[in-house]
């Protein structure tokens, strides 16, 4: 009877620390669109902003980079692109992702706490 409490013991411990396993990079699944990119846009991202906050693009596959360029933590999310996000940590932090956009007006933001609020959003207008 010990000796299955204790297998039971391990048995459980293991199944907690798989449950801890490696992140995805909060990718959420996305996956990015293979094949060249017709445009490359730059944001920068800082105290509660994005620069600049109204881009247009092409409609087709775009690389979309996000540079921080003031200290903490930011990420980039786009309304209508499930799983797309950008993140960055730091000064000089940057991460770059392609993505298929469609025609439309889709508004980006950063999903942090009290960030979008305080005005970290903008616009991505896409003809």
């Amino acid at each position: 009877m010990r000796a299955r409490l204790i297998f039971l013991g391990i048995l459980a411990a293991a199944m907690g620390l798989s449950a801890c396993g490696g992140s995805t990079g909060g990718s959420g699944g996305y996956v990015q669109p293979t094949g060249p990119s017709l445009a490359s846009i730059e944001i920068d991202s800082g105290n509660l902003f994005f620069k600049p906050n109204k881009v247009e693009a092409p409609v087709g596959i775009v690389k979309i980079w996000l540079k921080n360029i003031e200290s903490g933590s930011h990420n980039l999310v786009i309304s209508g692109v499930p799983g797309f996000i950008l993140e960055v940590n730091g000064d000089g932090d940057s991460q770059a992702k392609k993505v298929e956009l469609k025609a439309g007006s889709f508004d980006f933001y950063c999903t942090l706490s009290g960030h979008r609020a305080a005005g970290m959003q903008g616009t991505l207008v896409v003809k």
